[in-house]
């Protein structure tokens, strides 16, 4: 049911928003946000249970703020590397974001009540399914950020008819989603979810053949393939995270869960979003024409979005001369996203068959098997 929430929410997310930016700013997005959690905020206390752990102490800010000051750098710098002039200040941030790291760790191991309860790595469960589900969101995160962005920018399309593309592969997680732990009354969680990872490095490989002109349908078919087949990993690794820990430590259990998939998301699109810049950059920068104004030039070498800015100041003929390899390039940089997502979803595929292929079904008499 959780997993199928955020299916759907993952759905509508982009058609709704697609909607609003089609009459108003992308400001409107925001302000969607408003009323939904205007209805959390009331609706949350009458309607969620409450099951406090007596025995729980206060929140360390001191934790709360090397934890910040681990991601935000490494992050960062993930974003950075892609820039030739940026690679010095870039690997500085890492290093600064592992040390921090390292202290977070150090403190959270010696506090009796930790704000991030480490101690659950050594489950060979735990561990396994949270770092599945890490390599899992990582892969994802990034590609689906270009898969937007080629709906957009090299197809032209506005953004609620982006938004609808998305509804097919959203309708499948949906079904996906729900199917997977029902399947896994009688069959290893750890098979389906290395199956469903599996399939994802198929539809990660078509995409590595979407090229600028006449790929829609391609990018469509691999995105169909791939998006639903996270629904094992979505679905069934936080039920082995909470499920193989005591109940007094169900909480921090799902927290690590739901902290995986943030964290995830924010690699993917800063690692392997770097990664496809950096392709771009090299690409496009040896195909863009000459007598382009400096600060056109400029714009069109760093992004492709850039370039679709630049081409609207330009003459017809001039702007297509920058549109063309811009989009090819970004064909290019998506590609080689692509081949790096099927290879942390093919590593994370292996992951769950070392780690979880042992867990038994969850159907009746399968528990204590």
């Amino acid at each position: 049911m959780w997993s199928g929430a955020i299916s759907v929410g993952t759905g509508l997310g982009p058609v709704i928003g697609g909607a609003l930016l089609e009459a108003f700013s992308w400001r409107a997005a925001f302000l969607l946000a408003v009323p939904v959690m205007v209805l959390v905020a009331i609706g949350a206390p009458f309607l969620l249970p409450a099951n406090r752990n007596p025995a729980a102490g206060r929140v360390d800010v001191v934790s709360v703020l090397l934890s910040l000051a681990t991601l935000l750098p490494i992050v960062y710098g993930a974003k950075e590397l892609g820039k030739d002039d940026q690679f010095a200040v870039a690997l500085a941030a890492i290093v600064i974001g592992l040390a921090f790291g390292a202290w977070f760790v150090i403190r959270q191991l010696r506090l009796p009540e930790p704000l991030l309860d480490v101690r659950l790595f050594t489950h060979r469960a735990v561990s396994g399914a949270l770092g599945v589900f890490l390599l899992a969101a990582t892969a994802l995160g990034g590609v689906y950020l270009l898969f937007t962005q080629f709906l957009q920018l090299v197809e032209g399309l506005s953004p609620l008819q982006a938004g609808l593309w998305v509804l097919p592969a959203a309708a499948l997680l949906v079904l996906v989603s729900s199917a997977s732990p029902i399947l896994a009354r009688r069959v290893r969680p750890g098979h389906l979810i290395a199956a469903g990872l599996a399939t994802q490095v198929i539809g990660y490989l078509m995409l590595t053949q979407v090229g600028a002109i006449g790929g829609l349908g391609l990018l469509i078919a691999g995105f169909m393939v791939l998006y639903p087949a996270v629904a094992p990993s979505m679905a069934l690794t936080t039920n082995i995270v909470v499920g193989s820990v005591p109940p007094q430590k169900a909480g921090a259990a799902s927290g690590l869960a739901t902290t995986c998939s943030d964290l995830g998301i924010s690699l993917g699109i800063a690692v392997i979003g770097s990664i496809a810049a950096s392709v771009y950059r090299g690409q496009a920068g040896a195909e863009l024409p000459d007598g382009l104004p400096p600060q056109a030039l400029a714009d069109s070498r760093d992004s492709l979005d850039g370039a679709v800015a630049a081409a609207q100041t330009l003459p017809g003929d001039l702007a297509a001369a920058v549109l063309t390899p811009a989009r090819a390039a970004f064909a290019g940089g998506l590609n080689t996203a692509a081949a790096v997502a099927a290879t942390i979803a093919a590593g994370a595929a292996v992951l769950a068959l070392v780690r979880l292929g042992h867990i038994p079904p969850t159907g009746p008499g399968k528990a204590g098997e």
